[in-house]
């Protein structure tokens, strides 16, 4: 019996998607399933036309990484998740850095959003955990593999951030041989759902 997949990536937007590799990727496995968790910010109505695929399922992941979703008031929560679902998007909701608030759990609750955390972060919706460290992760019934779209490092001396595209392309790498050798069963998020 072949084991389940669930494959999901971190931080698409318009300005970092390593899109033309997804592309490759998603002709090499013509059953591929990728969650991507989006920041909205960084992109327009025409880049979600474009990623909107039959292998890609589109959730919201604020529209940038500044911690303004913090001070967001359950409405202001509940209109945030619901915007972008005229383009496609889940009924999910996936914090960065994990920085959930009460008003955004009750918003999703609401609204029967689903919320992708690590399992120290209880929640009183349909859930999602995930490990929080990036890769591939084996367990009995199914194998998960989480990334980001873009690694970045802070350099304390110069104070700027760098990217370091070798990451993304040596963990894809690992992801193609794994199912490669593996041959497993693609899941969205959504299929697995607690």
């Amino acid at each position: 019996m072949k084991k389940n997949l669930i494959i999901s990536y971190d931080d698409l937007g318009e300005n970092n998607d390593h899109w033309e590799e997804f592309e490759k990727f998603a002709e090499e496995f013509p059953d591929l399933k990728i969650t991507f968790f989006v920041i909205t910010g960084q992109s327009n109505e025409e880049y979600f036309k474009k990623i909107k695929q039959s292998w890609s399922q589109l959730v919201f992941h604020s529209w940038e990484h500044s911690g303004h979703w913090l001070k967001w008031t359950k409405d202001e929560a509940k209109e945030q998740l619901l915007k972008y679902q005229k383009y496609g998007f889940e009924k999910g909701f996936k914090a960065p850095g994990w920085r959930l608030t009460d008003n955004i759990k009750e918003a999703c609750k609401e609204l029967d959003f689903w919320i992708c955390t690590p399992s120290t972060i209880p929640v009183e919706t349909k859930y999602w955990h995930t490990d929080s460290k990036e890769g591939l992760r084996d367990y009995k019934d199914y194998a998960e593999f989480y990334d980001h779209v873009e690694h970045r490092h802070y350099d304390i001396k110069e104070e700027k951030w760098y990217e370091d595209p070798h990451i993304f392309k040596e963990n894809l790498e690992k992801l193609k041989k794994y199912c490669i050798e593996n041959k497993p069963e693609f899941k969205f998020i959504t299929e697995m759902l607690k």
